[in-house]
């Protein structure tokens, strides 16, 4: 039986993966707005233009389950045959080619004439060929509402245009790739505040992986049944067009939770913060349209679902922000960051310094000089606390995280199990 929403239908149909539950909503959500182009949502009477395209990164170490979901976004996508998909290792003048020509589909539709595409890929580093203007272009190409005509004028290629451009992204990321592929001026400069980052630690389950009724399974579960079946949905969303509306207890619970946001919120490097109320309303555009009889109406069910999945999101960026300080030159900024993600991945949040050291030692933090700067300047800051610790003959400092760091840990953790 169906439920409300195909999201929540889909998802169910995987329950059974140890993928991050996080991970997977924002993939099946990200499908929603790649097949969404035509719709949109004006605000401050009707001068200001939203469009539901969303750039989404999964951002965690290798091996929780980034390429599942990004795995099946793409598929549904691409079974719906509504929009180009940009898939596997590209250049950004590439992919700027491709939307620039009009797309003709097999099966009878129309050809897609405008300039519409979802680039996804379960490697950021391997999505985008290095290009010093490709995050630029990507940044540039977010906000397509207010570029219906984007012209890319180069020697090589010569002079390109791009037709109401649409453009959704999901990209995997473990945190190392992350830091590689963005440059700092790509930090602080927009593209960062764009991205939904969604950062996990842990899979969401571990589980037997072979059953007894293995044999009785469908071959190919998810070719075989989960894409045919759900991007028939992707495909009915994308029959339809026109302006979303807000009702009125959407209206009320948005504009009270935003008067509140902006009058709390606080600086921050990337910009995100500032664009988190944007994010909420483009968020629940998808989550409107995913709702099987939504008749283009945004309800307070979808804006108060939005605006918890957004603010979740706050740690992963700052995260993001502060995770390249392994560019600097400086020995003692470069690994402060190693120090206290060791403390947050231990399950008390303390390590005797001895045992740190050899733990730091394959992230580049060899000396026990550079060590004891790190952990002065963040006892000062008040981030660890020093405890001499006396076993026999041996002597150590036990370290512990406290403070700003570990507080932000502990809510970011407490969300998780909400």
């Amino acid at each position: 039986m169906k439920g409300e929403s195909w999201i929540d239908d889909i998802l169910s149909e995987v329950m059974h993966v140890e993928t991050p539950r996080s991970w997977l909503w924002w993939s099946v959500v990200t499908a929603v707005s790649a097949v969404s182009s035509q719709y949109y949502c004006r605000s401050l009477k009707g001068t200001v233009l939203w469009k539901p395209n969303l750039y989404v990164m999964l951002l965690g170490e290798s091996g929780l389950g980034k390429g599942f979901g990004v795995n099946l976004a793409k598929l549904l996508v691409q079974k719906a045959e509504v929009t180009r998909v940009i898939a596997g290792r590209s250049s950004i003048q590439a992919i700027v080619s491709e939307l620039a020509k009009a797309k003709t589909n097999a099966n009878g539709k129309p050809p897609i004439m405008d300039s519409r595409g979802f680039v996804v890929n379960g490697e950021l580093s391997s999505a985008i060929i290095a290009d010093v203007d490709a995050l630029s272009i990507l940044t540039d190409l977010y906000d397509g509402h207010y570029n219906p005509e984007w012209d890319n004028l180069l020697k090589v290629s010569g002079k390109e245009k791009l037709k109401q451009p649409y453009i959704t992204t999901l990209f995997g990321s473990s945190p190392d790739h992350f830091y590689d592929s963005i440059p700092s001026a790509n930090i602080g400069g927009g593209y960062v505040a764009r991205n939904l980052i969604v950062y996990e630690e842990k899979r969401f389950q571990n589980v037997d992986l072979f059953e007894d009724d293995d044999a009785d399974a469908i071959d190919d579960r998810i070719n075989g049944f989960v894409v045919p079946e759900y991007a028939k949905y992707l495909e009915r969303i994308a029959e339809g067009k026109g302006r979303i509306i807000l009702n009125q207890a959407a209206k009320d619970l948005y504009n009270n939770w935003r008067r509140k946001w902006r009058e709390t919120q606080i600086k921050e490097k990337t910009g995100f913060l500032n664009r988190v109320p944007d994010h909420v309303i483009k968020t629940a555009m998808c989550l409107c349209l995913s709702r099987y009889n939504n008749a283009m109406v945004m309800n307070e069910f979808d804006v108060q679902d939005a605006i918890d999945k957004v603010t979740d999101l706050i740690y992963a960026n700052k995260i993001a922000a502060q995770g390249n300080s392994s560019n600097n030159l400086d020995p003692v900024v470069a690994h402060t960051k190693t120090v206290i993600n060791l403390l947050l991945a231990t399950t008390e949040n303390k390590l005797p310094r001895r045992l740190l050291l050899s733990r730091a030692y394959p992230y580049g933090l060899c000396d026990t000089s550079t060590l004891d700067k790190i952990l002065d300047n963040l006892k000062e800051l008040g981030w660890i606390t020093k405890e001499r610790h006396v076993a026999g003959t041996a002597t150590d400092w036990i370290i512990s995280l406290s403070g700003e760091p570990l507080a932000e840990y502990k809510q970011f953790m407490a969300a998780k199990k909400e």
